[in-house]
Formats: structure tokens, sequence, C-alpha cells
């Protein structure tokens, strides 16, 4: 009889662990999604004699992790499964390396802040007008998804060794070519990875996060706090951002590799940078 006991209760344990482990049922509320860039990204700048080139994220804020890149879905996904429209709330990144551009040497960074203010400009900069960065995710209740999002950023050049943050350091700056960002068959969990940042500026939602898969440019995985090297994209995932020509793809390189920042306590947005 104990031994049967012990058995029925081991049972339930782990039939509980296996059920804790799968997809929560419960709908999934509008948010945003934080993520770091993987290693391999990089910019086909090839039109202005340049070349490939290796970028990198570049965090701008301590209580959001390691976070370079912001998604944000706006519509509620029922339990079942469904579509939500999503927004690219912001991107940063920059060149591994300087660059010669117009006979001197520059850094190259890519950015994107369509914050509605909740990032400032003087943190990331955005100079030009861009179109929309937006698309969709299609989300099923087994633990997949599928999405399909173009981006819109911008490319700034400014001295070597300079900040982006000032524009009398810039050298050019322009609108990079559109690109979309597709993945199929990707997955999510509804509990956040070890180490997710919790943002009251940008909140999750809860029960719902990513980790896509993109068939070309820009891998992205789940941000994290405390430190540690940049995240690998998942296998299957090439990478060429903004700029980049349909189908490039090139290897990922140790150089992308970035510490990651602290998460504070406090997650405003220091506009003091």
């Amino acid at each position: 009889m104990i031994n049967k006991r012990i058995f029925s209760q081991l049972v339930l344990s782990l039939a509980a662990l296996f059920l804790a482990a799968l997809p929560l049922s419960a709908q999934i509320n509008p948010g945003y999604d934080l993520l770091q860039t993987g290693s391999g990204a990089s910019v086909d700048l090839s039109s202005l004699n340049l070349g490939v080139v290796p970028l990198h994220g570049n965090p701008w804020d301590t209580s959001l992790g390691n976070t370079d890149t912001i998604m944000n879905r706006t519509d509620t996904i029922p339990s079942g499964g469904g579509t939500s429209n999503v927004n690219v709330t912001a991107l940063f990144m920059k060149s591994n390396s300087s660059v010669t551009y117009q006979n001197q040497s520059v850094d190259v960074y890519v950015t994107l802040n369509n914050s509605a203010g909740k990032i400032a400009t003087s943190t990331l900069p955005q100079p030009d007008a861009l179109s929309a960065s937006s698309g969709s995710v299609t989300v099923s209740s087994g633990g997949t998804f599928n999405s399909s999002i173009t981006v819109n950023a911008d490319l700034i050049f400014v001295k070597a060794g300079t900040s982006v943050t000032d524009p009398t350091n810039y050298v050019d700056h322009r609108a990079a070519s559109s690109i979309t960002l597709s993945s199929t068959g990707s997955s999510w969990t509804s509990t956040p990875p070890a180490g997710y940042p919790s943002s009251t500026t940008f909140p999750s939602g809860g029960g719902f996060y990513p980790r896509p898969v993109h068939n070309a440019s820009h891998p992205v995985v789940p941000a994290s706090c405390g430190t540690g090297t940049g995240a690998t994209q998942p296998s299957g995932a090439t990478a060429v951002l903004p700029g980049a020509k349909t189908g490039s793809t090139i290897s990922p390189s140790t150089n992308s590799t970035q510490f990651a920042r602290f998460c504070l306590a406090l997650d405003t947005v220091n506009t003091t940078q």
C-alpha cells in the first residue's frame, strides 16, 4: 500500500512538472518583448564601399539588462492562439570596429527609436524620419509562433571613439534600406527565461516570451540581467541587418560578443547619458 501511494504521488508530481513546462492556455495580453542581439549580426554597406560591417548590440539602460531591441505586441491573443500586430519600439547597435568612411575613421550605429518618449532621443538617437517598423506575430497554443516584421532603421556615422548621442560628432546619417524579418515555427514559453529583465516601462503583459529564429538578418535571443557574454542565435538563422542584400549571409563573429549589464531595481530609462 505504501509503495502504491508513493508511486501515485510520484506520477502526479511528474505530471505537474510536465504541465508547468507547457505554454499556458490563458490569453496573451499586449506587451513588450525585450531582446538582445545574438552573435553574427552585420549590415551590408557595399553601396557605400564599406562591405559587410559586423555589429553588436548597444544596451542603453542598465535596468533593462543587455536589451538592445524591443518589440511591442499591441493586441490580445486568445487562449487558443491567434495573431497580434507588432511594432518595433527600439533598436540600438554599433559596429564591432571602426571603418574608413569619407576619408576618416568612423563608428557605425544602427538605431531606431519609436518609443513615444519612453526612451529619450538624447539616449537613443534617430536623426532621420523613418517609415514605420511593424508586422505581425501568429501564436500557436502548442508553443510555436510565426512572425513577419518589416524594419526601417537609421544609420549614423560618427567620428571613431566619440559619442553617438552628440550630433556634433556625426559625419553622416541616413535611413537604412528596409528589410523584413520572418520567423516560422519559432518557440515561445509562458514563463520568462532565467534572468529576464522586469520592467514597468516596457511590461511583458505576461504569458509570452519568444525566442525567434529569423530567416535572415538580426539574430536575437531574450534579454537577460547580470554579467555574461552575448548569447548565440538558435540554429538555422543567418545575420545581415538593415541595408543588407537579400539572401546575404555571414558567419558569426566572436567580436560580436558583448558583456551584459546589470539590471537595477529601478527600471526608469536613463535620460542623462
